[in-house]
């Protein structure tokens, strides 16, 4: 066919397919082969050109001439053969209602058989992109209504484009992004936590003060609520935490050491994953690392470095942020209860000192000043791991070293609290000042280290008598 038109969706089309299965099915005798109907027939509500395109997958390759032959004696004829890819594509065109038929014959684990069937699970789970894949092959038909070739070649970009992104899903790049949104959403919900126990807090103090049974119970009920909500952010927050943990320990055996995780581990760190990077929300790798080194343990260990630098940074702002928001809470409750005390009678002072109780209980709380300790501890063991790197240096990055230098360090980062939300782009632009002259005082250290080295090895030219 020499001109391209578009038909809204037909039933008709998967009736043609399996009318055509059975046929082909009838003829073929390979041992090995699997028939699969692909290309835009093969989506529901999906405007095609009324051409139903069949996938046949061959086992033994060695059997594709005889399969080819056979196809041929049901009336298709072979338009094209690739034997570099391999691949044969064959055609089948009727006038009689049963239909027409593109046959794409390839190896089983064919790349290129490979990206029609994910280019059409990609359709049938994305309706947006079968929307415009439909409105670009409307465009495209009205503009080349005559040219199959430059038809094809407009498509092209669009599909690529999805095949690429769907390639790049388990990227140290999309790992990285997909890293940030869940820690994002992690510290979020750490915050979410302590507002809700201080809620309960205000909630406890403020009841000291009623009489009301009815109130009373309806705090009760109240606080119960909060409770729950409670575990929930909880349980949110270590499901998020733990999804950004395991897409951080992979980047650093995929950047670091090059290794490829297998098919089973990519799905099961993909489906921890729980939200979607924000629009437009992309890290690249070489953003994220300022390492140049090719993937070694040397540049594991700097990856290390990098990233412990930034953690226990980020950890020690943390712990002297909330040390200044718990000294303000305790010196407004200090202030209120020594005015307070100044005006009021000795049974108020005694309902006083009740809700001054409930509101320290949220002070003193794992919220709260436990999470001053938490952070402190945690700056100072990634400190030590900060420092470890320079020593995994002087042995010249022995094996055992980094590998024991990043258990520690994965067992460290998992055990520190979240960092506060914000505060990474409050701090970001020192902290970054800060690693750089770090980075070029090392350079500059390894420079001079090995124009050392040189001179005491070169042996000095025989001085003339």
């Amino acid at each position: 066919m020499n001109t391209v038109s578009i038909a809204e969706y037909s039933g008709s089309w998967k009736n043609q397919f399996s009318k055509e299965y059975s046929l082909i099915r009838s003829v073929v005798t390979a041992t090995s082969g699997y028939v699969d109907h692909v290309g835009s027939t093969s989506v529901s509500h999906l405007s095609a050109k009324p051409i139903v395109d069949i996938l046949i997958s061959v086992g033994n390759w060695a059997e594709v001439d005889e399969l080819i032959s056979q196809l041929q004696s049901i009336g298709y004829r072979l338009s094209e053969r690739c034997d570099s890819t391999p691949r044969f594509f064959l055609t089948k065109y009727t006038s009689d209602g049963t239909g027409s038929f593109h046959v794409h014959v390839c190896e089983p684990h064919s790349r290129w058989g490979r990206d029609m069937l994910v280019f059409k699970n990609e359709l049938i789970s994305d309706p947006q992109l079968a929307q415009d894949y439909a409105n670009l092959k409307k465009h495209l038909a009205g503009v080349y209504h005559d040219d199959v070739q430059a038809y094809a070649a407009g498509k092209k970009n669009f599909i690529e484009s999805r095949l690429k992104k769907v390639g790049g899903e388990f990227s140290i790049n999309s790992l990285l992004t997909r890293q940030r949104a869940e820690s994002n959403k992690s510290e979020k919900l750490q915050i979410a936590m302590m507002v809700v126990q201080f809620m309960i807090a205000v909630i406890a103090a403020f009841s000291v003060y009623l009489n009301n049974n009815s109130y009373l119970f309806g705090l009760a009920g109240l606080g119960f609520a909060l409770m729950l909500l409670w575990v929930y952010f909880s349980q949110g927050q270590l499901s998020h935490r733990a999804a950004g943990d395991q897409a951080r320990r992979a980047v650093l055996l995929m950047s670091g050491l090059k290794l490829e995780l297998s098919a089973v581990q990519q799905l099961r760190i993909s489906e921890g994953f729980k939200v979607s990077p924000p629009a437009g929300e992309f890290r690249r790798e070489e953003d994220h690392f300022a390492t140049r080194e090719a993937p070694g343990y040397k540049r594991l260990a700097e990856m290390i470095e990098e990233s412990s630098y930034w953690t226990r940074d980020l950890q020690t702002i943390s712990c002297n942020f909330m040390v200044v928001a718990l000294l303000l809470l305790v010196a407004v409750v200090l202030v209120v209860s020594g005015a307070a005390v100044a005006s009021l009678a000795s049974d108020s002072i005694v309902s006083l000192s009740r809700g001054v109780l409930a509101i320290m209980v949220f002070v003193v709380s794992s919220d709260a000043l436990g999470l001053v300790f938490a952070y402190r501890s945690s700056a100072k063991t990634i400190d030590e791991i900060f420092k470890r790197v320079e020593a995994a240096a002087a042995r010249s990055y022995k094996e055992s070293d980094v590998l024991l230098l990043m258990a520690d360090y994965n067992a460290a980062i998992e055990r520190a609290p979240s960092t506060l939300p914000y505060l990474y782009k409050l701090n970001r632009d020192g902290l970054n000042r800060r690693w750089q002259a770090y980075v070029e005082a090392k350079l500059r250290r390894d420079i001079k280290t090995g124009s050392d080295t040189k001179r005491t090895t070169t042996p000095q030219d025989p001085v003339a008598p």
